[in-house]
């Protein structure tokens, strides 16, 4: 059982009484701003913090009775992401069976809030941190680092940082995916990818360009679009397929814009092959599955970047490690489901009869769906 992890070069409150030439109580007085100390001496205390790098423990204040479970803060974009739900629920079975409190923030992918956010759960004294990373900038953490900090990367890199890093190979499974379209004869092969700022989309629009030049099939920018949202690829894909010379397959690099573009084929009664990462399991909209989802397994994420921590808090003195996940390469007849992992479809969703859709009379032409086997080169 951990509890009230002691991390080595971690500044105390007696670190800064000793500084400030004070005694503990003196200093806790000082620090909480209590009635009592004479000015002169409350900045000298506050003089010895700042040099320390000390921050108050305000996890330990806000308990009552008893001493404080070691508290890990994790930050991430948002808890209503399925993804990051599963990840979360994964890292919470691994630092429960440990007693280690978590405390669950979001950013948004705002990299100010985050910023904002660290700085709270250092406040609150958090023996660690797991970062599902906003893009931008983190080198703020390493005086936090250098005074025992333990932090963990998820999913991408932390700017400015080296520390443990959990990651999916996202390149690796973006190219494969991309390449089992162009096996079945695609070559204008649409991108919705998504806010390439962040490291894991980067990747994945990597991978799709190395698909196309393994190839040697030209890149085309015009049908590579970053939308950031649901709502936004849902529209950019109504422009795609109204073109006089439409893609005749996608790949979408995120879950949310993957449900965007298949509902904007499903409104224009157009039936594309779609490769897609961590998979789309909306029932009205799998009439015509994904031929391949590229699936990262957030419980597996999840658990990995755990493990990462808890080998730190337990006093593991090693280089930075960055072990990388390989993805899942799922048919239409799959899915993923965290802890189970690839299963059979029919057993876990309600299957309408499938059929292939054709356009609506008066929209543009539409390639023959390339399941029936008769794409048109490009």
């Amino acid at each position: 059982m951990v509890r009230g992890v002691n991390i080595p070069g971690r500044p105390t409150l007696a670190d800064v009484a000793a500084l400030a030439g004070v005694s503990l109580k003196t200093a806790s007085r000082a620090m909480n701003e209590e009635y009592g100390v004479a000015q002169a001496t409350a900045e000298r205390v506050y003089a010895a913090a700042r040099e320390l790098g000390f921050r108050p423990n305000r996890l330990a204040q806000s308990l009552a009775g008893g001493g404080p479970s070691a508290a890990v803060g994790l930050l991430i974009p948002e808890v209503s992401d399925p993804f990051v739900a599963a990840a979360v629920g994964a890292i919470e079975t691994i630092l429960s069976a440990r007693d280690l409190q978590l405390i669950t923030a979001s950013h948004g992918n705002d990299p100010a809030r985050q910023h904002s956010l660290v700085s709270a759960l250092v406040e609150r004294r958090v023996d660690g941190l797991i970062i599902m990373s906003a893009p931008g900038d983190a080198s703020y953490l390493r005086a936090d680092i250098k005074h025992g900090l333990v932090i963990v990367a998820m999913d991408r890199p932390i700017e400015g940082l080296d520390v443990d890093t959990a990651t999916v190979d996202n390149e690796a499974g973006a190219r494969e995916a991309v390449l089992r379209l162009i096996a079945v004869g695609h070559r204008r092969i649409a991108a919705v990818v998504g806010n390439t700022r962040i490291w894991t989309l980067a990747r994945r629009l990597d991978g799709y360009r190395a698909a196309l030049a393994e190839a040697g099939i030209p890149i085309d920018g015009s049908l590579i679009s970053e939308a950031h949202a649901g709502v936004q690829a849902q529209a950019v894909m109504r422009e795609m397929l109204e073109r006089v010379d439409p893609p005749t397959a996608v790949f979408a690099a995120h879950h949310r814009v993957g449900r965007g573009v298949m509902r904007a084929m499903h409104d224009a009664g157009a039936s594309l092959d779609l490769a897609v990462f961590d998979g789309v399991d909306d029932n009205d909209l799998l009439v015509t599955p994904p031929l391949v989802v590229a699936a990262s397994g957030p419980d597996r994420l999840g658990k990995l970047a755990a493990d990462l921590l808890v080998d730190r808090l337990g006093g593991l003195q090693t280089p930075p490690r960055h072990p990388v996940l390989e993805p899942l390469l799922l048919g239409p007849d799959e899915l993923y489901v965290p802890k189970l992992g690839a299963v059979d479809r029919a057993d876990l969703v309600k299957r309408r009869p499938t059929a292939v859709l054709a356009y609506p009379t008066g929209s543009a032409a539409v390639p023959a769906h390339p399941r029936d086997g008769s794409v048109p080169a490009s």
